[in-house]
């Protein structure tokens, strides 16, 4: 019942926290945490974002947290909650790791439960990237986790406890620039597999939670050390990382706090059937993006040697895995079946939803897009033209801030740009980066490319394509357009 409630609030953050505090009082009396059999559990990387959340959450449902930082204003600030002692941890160095592990020996509440949450994040293009900022994104992603759960093995073993470590939708998707971050997070998910392979004889579970974006301060701690350690992008092949890495909130402000990853935790160290991963993202897109991913390859995998297999013995597969015979149906959200069509450049399909009603701004979840700035990043036309025919919002904006007509300037769609113009598009409006239609056309291209790389590693498996010679091309032109 309460698993139910909790699934049903996702998404609406104020009713989520209520549940939660219904959820503690309903199965943790306060009694009861002051019982002798109270479990404890460590998470590491609580000062701020994910681990900070997982460490209220547990702390408020029944768990004693040692809550593992490095800062001496944020020990003080852990150690001011009820059911938590903080713990001063770097994951990166041994003798700080020991030190935890005669802590909590001492304490003699035992260790039931390990988090490895502790994470930074390095941004960059592979072939420019020095090796000593590759491995300061290992030491601490990867070889963090391996130095904490072995030097806790023997406490967990003793209590036959659990172990989750946060790896991220980047454990499966990569792309252009997070190249580091998604090395680091693909090794998460070795990790977690041989490592469960290993202690079930001891019977222990091992997770992997794969967040998605929420906020956390893991940008505005990469772009300080950034700045710290003097980055310059003089001679780079593809522009400032820093400046694109500040384009946006730094403390990633324009996502959803990370309730439901701490309750996916709760949910882990809880339930009689911890589940070996937990994705959770907070839109629809972010999952289909990433499901699409790991589709892609078992299609790579499979293609083009002696041992292959058919469509069909695919899908029997795919079957057997699940367990059912069909996947089970969902109901399609609501306004999903234009953003479709737009997608997709299906005319027919979209003037018969417009004809029947649908909600001309609907905004999808992934981006807040509506269905005409879908249309105009794919490029097709014919659909934006009749969405304005029709009278969608011309000047409605997406997360980014963006317009149909920023984005139809982005992307070169001068057609677009000339129908949106005439029927009274706003050319004043800026993004969330400052930006204006003109502005995003009068970049230099070379810094632009960057953006350009990743905007299409991230929709290219929808249909996306770009030329970058007729991005170059058509630029001036559109500029002279919006002037």
């Amino acid at each position: 019942m309460v698993r139910r409630m909790l699934a049903s609030a996702r998404g609406t953050r104020t009713l989520l926290v209520m549940v939660v505090m219904t959820f503690a009082i309903v199965l943790h009396p306060a009694a009861a945490q002051e019982a002798e059999d109270v479990r404890a559990v460590l998470v590491t990387g609580t000062s701020s974002g994910i681990g900070l959340r997982m460490t209220e959450v547990l702390s408020e449902n029944g768990f004693f947290v040692y809550a593992g930082a490095r800062k001496a204003e944020d020990l003080e600030r852990l150690n001011a909650m009820e059911n938590v002692m903080a713990v001063r941890l770097d994951v990166t160095i041994q003798h700080e790791i020991d030190a935890a592990v005669e802590l909590i020996q001492a304490e003699g509440r035992g260790l039931y439960g390990l988090i490895n949450n502790a994470g930074v994040a390095v941004m960059g293009p592979l072939i420019e990237l020095s090796e000593e900022d590759v491995q300061f994104q290992l030491d601490a992603n990867l070889f963090g986790p391996y130095r904490v759960t072995k030097a806790f093995a023997d406490l967990l073993i003793e209590s036959r406890g659990r172990v989750m470590t946060v790896s991220s939708i980047a454990g499966i998707l990569s792309g252009p620039f997070i190249g580091p971050y998604s090395m680091s997070k693909h090794g998460v998910e070795a990790y977690v597999d041989a490592l469960a392979a290993e202690l079930d004889r001891f019977g222990i579970a091992v997770a992997a939670v794969e967040p998605g974006n929420y906020k956390s301060q893991i940008t505005a701690n990469m772009v300080a050390r950034m700045r710290e350690t003097g980055y310059s992008a003089e001679g780079s092949r593809y522009g400032s990382m820093l400046a694109m890495a500040s384009s946006g909130p730094l403390d990633r402000s324009q996502y959803d706090e990370p309730d439901d990853v701490a309750l996916a935790a709760l949910d882990f160290l809880t339930s009689d059937t911890p589940k070996r991963r937990y994705m959770v993202v907070p839109t629809q897109g972010e999952a289909a993006m990433t499901i699409r991913q790991a589709l892609r390859e078992v299609v790579e995998l499979n293609e083009g040697h002696r041992f292959s297999y058919s469509r069909d013995e695919l899908v029997q597969m795919l079957d057997e895995t699940l367990g059912v015979a069909q996947p089970s149906s969902r109901e399609t959200p609501s306004g999903t079946g234009l953003h479709q069509a737009a997608m997709q450049g299906n005319l027919e399909a979209a003037r018969e939803l417009i004809a029947a009603g649908a909600d001309l701004n609907a905004r999808e979840p992934s981006g807040g897009s509506s269905p005409l700035i879908t249309a105009t990043t794919f490029g097709h036309t014919e659909v934006a033209k009749a969405l304005i025919a029709a009278g969608a919002d011309i000047d409605q904006r997406n997360n980014d801030g963006s317009t149909a007509l920023i984005t139809a300037a982005f992307f070169c769609r001068t057609e677009i740009v000339e129908t949106l113009l005439a029927a009274g598009a706003d050319r004043s409006i800026r993004n969330n980066a400052g930006s204006t239609a003109l502005d995003v056309v009068t970049a230099p291209f070379d810094a632009m490319k960057g953006i350009y790389d990743m905007v299409g590693a991230a929709l290219g498996p929808y249909g996306l394509e770009l030329d970058y010679e007729r991005l170059e091309r058509t630029r001036p032109t559109i500029a002279e357009m919006l002037r």
